[in-house]
């Protein structure tokens, strides 16, 4: 299943691409991140606050992940 944008845009197959790894590194910060030695948390929280960008970018409205610590 192709994910659909704010505007209703079908997102292509790289774009799907970016937006699996968004949510793969938001759920392992979210559920493992006291599994992560220190350098990995903070490099994974500055690698999702990226990705976060490539989602607004792909007008995805990603949910604001301060909570995280990003």
């Amino acid at each position: 299943m192709t994910r659909t944008n704010a505007f209703g845009d079908e997102l292509t197959g790289p774009q799907e691409q970016l937006a699996a790894a968004y949510d793969l590194l938001e759920r392992v910060l979210r559920d493992h991140s006291d599994e992560l030695a220190p350098f990995e948390q903070r490099n994974a929280l500055k690698a999702l606050a990226a990705l976060w960008h490539v989602m607004d970018g792909l007008d995805l409205d990603p949910p604001q992940v301060y909570d995280l610590g990003a």
